[in-house]
């Protein structure tokens, strides 16, 4: 046997959740019995009488006892002591009293019966006396009665030989008299040790439900403050500790009153019921609510619901993105963005310092430059970074709907308007960034209520008469000169001067052409990864082709034009008809691989020569490479001889 086994410890037996208190042996020895029963398992006994019993229970309430049972004055004296958990009496049944009964009869004596609880009743006591030969007295005790001086009086009048519980018989043996024990059979024994049981269920039932009462009061984002009738504070939840600043175990217990000077205390002890009343508590707005508790005419007092303002509109923003068609998220950063140029780096350069200020932000350049993805990367590099980021074509919205979808609508604005209404855009950028693309197409009047919102900070929906604050950041972006526009009466100044205080222009491809080379394997490789093919690269004449195609949509075309090249690829190399196999595409270099074959350059746009582009391409890689062979030709796609034979034919100088 391993020291992993001889070391393990036999577990513990389970705790017992019920004492019972024997006060006489025979009870002990019943009880013990009833016990052998697997069902009895929980059930722990001990014997014990009067003050040793008392003594007993308070024990096993230390010990997490959650039942005690005993019986006659044992079980009072444990009643009595109020120790806090439940005492279940064991008690005599009709023919364990006439057991009792049958041993005194026998000594043809007079006795007396003197019992609590009234246990007797006065019908039962005269069919005692008619069924009973002996001179008999029945006298039931109260809780105030001394029994000393009961026992004493009957003993006067002649009775000499006496039956009670524990209590009488310890008084009787004091005073020298004879006295019966009452007993309880082993059905009243049983009886109470299942009731015990049915308690135990009960509490585990209550606690069960309290604890999963409990996790949902302290889970939940408001504070919650339950007050009895009195004015007492029942429940105090962790959320309402934070917010009014008062610990739990201070207000528990105690009057509402101690919460300070709160403006509603007053209509609470009136009886009033609040329904979100705001009310300032130090640095925090606060927003209550009451609702009474009352069953038919019984008022058992208020519950408080006692929340953050500031969180509300926080939450309510989220579920204003969670209810939404649209999962509103930048998901690109400045680090996302592909580049190789100084144009870019200084793009990012000013998108950055950008993103540490709230103003609104105008990114102009052509279409496909990559505006959004620097709108994102604003926006994920700013404080609002943790808000949604909510992007708007404008020139995709529908003329008609384009004010309803940019500051929302309540049910019924106008025909075909959603049932509770419709938050819009701006609402759902709320704590975050609004993104208008191509800004320019907006109409003068639909400007003009932009215009407010941006300088109020607030939005009205159509249709209805409640303004909603809101706190967005905002960036737009167009391909057009927006100072052209203002000319031509097509945009407002105003509405520009708001937008135009910060801007950044991205230039286009064609001003950039060292990125043409990075980008080309960038979406190769990410179009081999969809696609799952291998293609190595490009040859060198798709290469220079690429180098000298103009593209009309920027960094979007050549994306376009890479895809559609990585579809129709067979081999595992770009060749130049995968590239000019798209409509219109022989614009750049006439089709073909001939060396004939003219193609425009993208800063002229005179014609150049295929051996021009393809020696400008060798140049380059060479010089991207630090003039190393090996490196140069593995990323041109060709062998180093091959790389050799074009150095000399077109006559390259390699240092």
């Amino acid at each position: 046997m391993s020291a992993c086994f001889s070391e393990r410890k036999p577990k513990s037996p389970p705790a017992k959740e019920i004492l019972l208190i024997a006060p006489y042996e025979r009870m002990y020895q019943s009880a013990q019995c009833i016990l052998e029963s697997p069902k009895y398992q929980s059930v722990k006994i001990v014997r014990g009488n009067l003050e040793e019993g008392l003594a007993l229970a308070v024990n096993g309430v230390e010990s997490l006892v959650k039942v005690l049972i005993s019986r006659g004055g044992t079980y009072r004296l444990i009643k009595q002591a109020n120790i806090g958990i439940p005492v279940v009496e064991i008690r005599s049944s009709p023919f364990d009293l006439i057991e009792s009964l049958s041993l005194a009869m026998e000594t043809g004596e007079p006795f007396a019966i003197v019992v609590y609880s009234n246990i007797i009743s006065h019908e039962d006591e005269k069919f005692l006396k008619k069924l009973i030969k002996n001179r008999l007295t029945i006298i039931n005790l109260t809780e105030g009665d001394d029994v000393g001086k009961v026992i004493t009086s009957c003993a006067r009048e002649g009775y000499r030989i006496f039956l009670g519980d524990a209590v009488v018989k310890n008084v009787c043996d004091i005073l020298g008299y004879t006295c019966y024990l009452q007993e309880s059979g082993s059905s009243a024994i049983q009886a109470a040790i299942d009731e015990a049981l049915r308690i135990c269920l009960v509490l585990k039932q209550e606690q069960e439900f309290s604890r999963r009462l409990r996790a949902v009061i302290d889970f939940v984002h408001d504070g919650i403050v339950a007050i009895d009738g009195t004015g007492t504070v029942i429940l105090f939840n962790a959320i309402a500790d934070s917010l009014l600043g008062v610990k739990q175990e201070k207000i528990m217990g105690a009057s509402i009153e101690l919460l300070g000077d709160l403006p509603f205390i007053q209509e609470l002890k009136r009886g009033e019921q609040i329904v979100d009343r705001t009310f300032k508590h130090g640095s925090r707005l606060l927003s209550v609510s009451t609702v009474p508790v009352a069953m038919e005419s019984d008022f058992f007092g208020y519950v408080l619901v006692i929340r953050d303002v500031q969180e509300l509109q926080a939450y309510e923003q989220k579920l204003r993105v969670a209810l939404s068609d649209k999962g509103f998220v930048a998901r690109n950063t400045f680090k996302s963005i592909v580049y190789r140029s100084s144009e870019i780096a200084h793009c990012i350069s000013i998108g950055r310092k950008f993103s540490r200020y709230s103003t609104s932000v105008l990114i102009e350049g052509e279409s496909g430059v990559g505006k959004e993805l620097f709108a994102q990367g604003i926006h994920n590099n700013s404080i609002h970074r943790n808000g949604p980021f909510v992007a708007v074509n404008c020139a995709a919205l529908p003329k008609s709907l384009i004010e309803s979808e940019l500051f929302g609508y309540v049910e019924g604005a106008f025909t075909g308007s959603r049932k509770g209404g419709k938050a819009g855009y701006f609402e759902l950028a709320h704590r975050g960034t609004l993104f208008l693309d191509e800004i320019s197409e907006l109409p003068l009047d639909v400007q003009a209520q932009l215009l407010r919102v941006i300088q109020e900070k607030e939005v009205m929906r159509l249709g209805d008469t409640r303004i909603v604050p809101v706190e967005v950041r905002l960036i737009v972006a167009t391909n057009k000169n927006l100072v052209d526009m203002v000319h031509q009466g097509l945009f407002r100044k105003d509405l520009l001067f708001r937008i135009n205080t910060l801007s950044l222009y991205i230039p286009s491809l064609s001003e950039r052409q060292e990125d043409i080379e990075i980008l080309s394997e960038y979406f190769l490789a990410s179009f081999c990864k969809e696609y799952n093919k291998v293609i190595n690269g490009f040859s060198p004449k798709a290469a220079a082709y690429l180098g000298a195609y103009h593209y009309e949509g920027n960094v979007r075309e050549l994306r376009g034009l890479i895809e559609r090249a990585v579809i129709i690829s067979d081999g595992n190399m770009i060749r130049l008809s995968d590239l000019q196999s798209g409509p219109g595409n022989e614009s750049a270099i006439g089709g073909g691989d001939s060396h004939s074959s003219k193609g425009v350059s993208p800063k002229t746009g005179r014609p150049q020569s295929l051996e021009d582009v393809e020696k400008n391409h060798i140049r380059r890689i060479l010089a991207a490479h630090g003039h190393s062979m090996t490196r140069a030709a593995k990323a041109l796609g060709i062998s180093r001889s091959t790389l050799w034979r074009k150095i000399r034919q077109f006559d390259i100088r390699v240092p």
